[in-house]
């Protein structure tokens, strides 16, 4: 070390600047302490006997507000269990004087005034209507054991002119917790502390008392600061006046707030009556077995606070921001929980969701609640869709902030955005105080409202209605084999592949990852659909070992590569994506090797039916002619239909050029098909006219009407350039 493992000592330099700093500090405290003097000294002159006190305590959350009433009153101090959430008045006579002190919630000391919650700004200024007619002095309580900041300054003064710019007049500041300056004396405390408690303690024209809540018996530090307050009273022009509040002003905001008590009423009651409803239907489905909770909010709201709440441990940092999102996992009364935690702009997409998922908008109950608030969390749902709302709800953090208020109260005091936010989640809403986390009550109750908030979607899926919707919306992109689908597929394995000329036997040396091949169909006037197919998923059902599931699209594209076969995409090597097109002049495969769904439904069915509904009218004519009938009648309809688009799609794959074993074939098959079509058409003419469409359906079928017919002019398009090329070709 440098200085020979000796004493430590300071460079001269800094011992020097600190000698001479602490030097003017003892100055300027003295002229502080002189100017002081001679302003009490002014202002004992014109003072008269005072019978009644009226004071108004105000000040961050925390800064020894209630302590100090109870101080100024001489009564015991009590633990309090809660925090201040509305005033309190305490009375008392002291000296021979009749005292009043209002108690007043107190704000976030790094918060400025429009970050505060609506309600605790309203509260604050209805304070001065307890000591009627208004109050004659405002004391301002200040830590002395915490660093008075910049921030802090322009907090306490925003706050403090939300009642009136002139209020200054009034204020003499309170340094609470003065046991904290041992021997520094106030105006050494305040000299040394810097420059925004110095702009503080001149705004309150040098006025300012030091209190010490923990000396029990101490009459002199309350009379000392009862006469400070009666030179305040009769200084300048103040004169012996109080401040009043507008009655036409307190008048407005009684009227408003007795609109809110009956509106957060009749929301606990909107509340109480939805959660007997859910638990009703609950009562028919089982318990989930486990659940997972995705956890969105704006940053310092509380999300990590309130995932180690729910999971009861600490499993999430609460010190540092969130940047990434983190899972963690628990039991909770028997059910497997996780939650994942998510940084401050997360979006929330479908694939983050599972059937058991629940998103809890995280909002902090003590601050206030914005449009801007609002419009960033509808923005982290909007790429999941508008059914995420579905599985929403508000979970609000800081509870111990609610002291003896109600959330409801909050809901409706806070304004348009919060509650609209609330009825977009359904009315759903819960509170969580992460300073009792381990209060298992409260987690309790929040794993009961989510299961009871998923209970609708999962009794839309018990009853079919969910999985009608989704049929119409998804099986544009993908469409599930059945069992005797799988069946019939892995039956006709073999003499798919023996029946492969040999020119598609033959395995060309691919050695990419991925291939693409094509194969070609036999009917000019069949639709151009493409089917890609995985075939690292295809190997495994024609094997046996799982479920099939095709996805379909028209690509106005034209590709070729007769090289490349289907036994030469089973190859190991080349696990690939098969895209199947009717645009190739070879014969691939045979109509007899032609993959169907139903065995008994050969393409020229297929393709008489959709040509049928086609020429009749399309989906339009479908939809009009819809009576009334059951859900699962409209799914089963809904469900052949799809199959059938996409028997014909798979139906590409046959040849340009039949054989004469195939056309004979389409003749013994085309009688049959002929009485299976009108089997068919009669029987969906009977659905039709019973079946009566829920108006999200009707929607999504026209929307899917739509994109058929676009695919189908596109598929025509294709055909005719096919046509025309050939045409050039002869």
């Amino acid at each position: 070390m440098e200085n020979g493992n000796s004493v430590f000592e300071m460079q001269e330099n800094i011992l020097q600047a600190t000698a001479e700093e602490k030097r003017r500090v003892e100055e300027r405290a003295q002229l502080r302490f002189i100017r002081m003097k001679k302003q009490r000294s002014q202002m004992r002159e014109r003072l008269r006997p005072v019978s009644d006190i009226r004071i108004v305590l105000l000040g961050a959350k925390g800064s020894g507000k209630t302590s100090a009433l109870n101080t100024i009153l001489g009564r015991e101090s009590i633990q309090q269990t809660s925090r201040t959430a509305q005033c309190v008045v305490g009375k008392g006579v002291l000296f021979g004087r009749q005292v009043t002190v209002v108690d007043t919630p107190g704000w976030w000391m790094n918060y400025f005034c429009a970050e505060s919650a609506i309600f605790d700004q309203r509260e604050m200024v209805l304070g001065l209507s307890l000591c009627p007619p208004g109050p004659h002095v405002f004391l301002l309580v200040i830590r002395v054991d915490r660093a008075f900041t910049e921030t802090y300054r322009r907090s306490v003064q925003e706050h403090l002119e939300l009642i009136s710019q002139h209020i200054w007049s009034r204020v003499l500041l309170l340094f609470s917790f003065g046991d904290w300056l041992g021997g520094t004396t106030t105006e050494q405390y305040i000299e040394s502390e810097g420059e925004p408690l110095r702009w503080l303690v001149e705004r309150c024209n040098n006025r300012y008392h030091i209190l010490n809540s923990k000396t029990k018996g101490d009459e002199f530090q309350v009379r000392e600061l009862i006469g400070k307050l009666e030179e305040i009273m009769m200084s300048g022009c103040s004169s012996g006046r109080h401040y009043e509040i507008e009655r036409r002003v307190l008048e407005q905001l009684e009227g408003k707030m007795k609109q809110e008590k009956d509106r957060a009423k009749d929301r606990l009651m909107r509340r109480k009556t939805q959660r007997q409803m859910a638990k009703s239907q609950l009562e028919k489905l089982n318990s989930l077995p486990e659940m997972r909770i995705v956890l969105i909010g704006g940053r310092k709201t509380g999300k990590s606070s309130c995932g180690n709440t729910i999971l009861n441990q600490k499993s999430f940092d609460t010190d540092v921001q969130t940047i990434s999102c983190a899972e963690k996992r628990g039991e909770i009364g028997g059910k497997l929980v996780s939650v994942l935690d998510t940084p401050g702009c997360f979006s929330v997409t479908a694939d983050v969701l599972t059937a058991s998922s629940a998103i809890l908008l995280v909002i902090n109950v003590s601050s206030s609640f914005k449009d801007a608030h609002r419009e960033a969390l509808e923005e982290q749902l909007e790429a999941g869709g508008g059914r995420l709302w579905r599985r929403t709800m508000v979970l609000f953090s800081y509870g111990d902030w609610l002291g003896d208020t109600s959330i409801e109260q909050r809901i409706e005091s806070e304004g348009e955005s919060l509650q609209r936010l609330v009825e977009k989640c359904g009315n759903r809403y819960h509170v969580v105080d992460n300073k009792h986390w381990r209060d298992g009550a409260q987690v309790k109750e929040l794993m009961e409202l989510v299961e009871e908030m998923m209970v609708e979607e999962r009794m839309d899926v018990l009853q079919g209605g969910d999985h009608m919707s989704k049929s119409v919306s998804l099986a544009r992109d993908v469409m599930t084999l059945s069992k005797k689908d799988i069946k019939e597929l892995i039956k006709r394995r073999h003499q798919l592949f023996s029946d492969l000329p040999e020119s598609a036997s033959s395995t060309p040396d691919c050695t990419a990852a991925a291939q693409i091949v094509t194969l070609p169909g036999h009917r000019a006037r069949r639709r151009t659909g493409f089917t890609i197919v995985d075939m690292s998923y295809i190997g495994s059902v024609l094997s046996g070992a799982q479920g099939l599931r095709w996805s379909t699209g028209n690509i106005p594209v034209w590709l070729s590569a007769p090289h490349l076969t289907l036994n030469s995409l089973m190859h190991p090597r080349n696990q690939t994506m098969l895209l199947v097109s009717s645009h190739n002049h070879h014969r691939t495969l045979a109509e007899e090797d032609t993959i169907s769904v139903h065995s008994l439904c050969h393409p020229v069915l297929k393709d008489r039916t959709l040509r049928r509904l086609s020429e009749s009218g399309g989906l339009q004519m479908l939809i009009d002619q819809w009576g009334s009938s059951s859900l699962e009648e409209l799914e089963a309809f809904i469900d052949s239909y799809f199959e059938m688009v996409w028997e014909e799609t798979m139906g590409s794959c046959q040849d340009a050029e039949p054989d004469r074993a195939t056309a004979e074939l389409d003749a013994v098959i085309e009688e049959a098909a002929e009485e299976k079509e009108k089997e068919v058409l009669s029987s969906i003419d009977r659905k039709l006219s019973k079946l009566e469409l829920l108006e999200e359906i009707r929607s999504d079928l026209v929307e899917l009407k739509q994109n058929l017919e676009s695919s189908w002019r596109a598929i025509q398009e294709l055909g005719d350039k096919n046509k025309r090329s050939q045409d050039d070709t002869c």
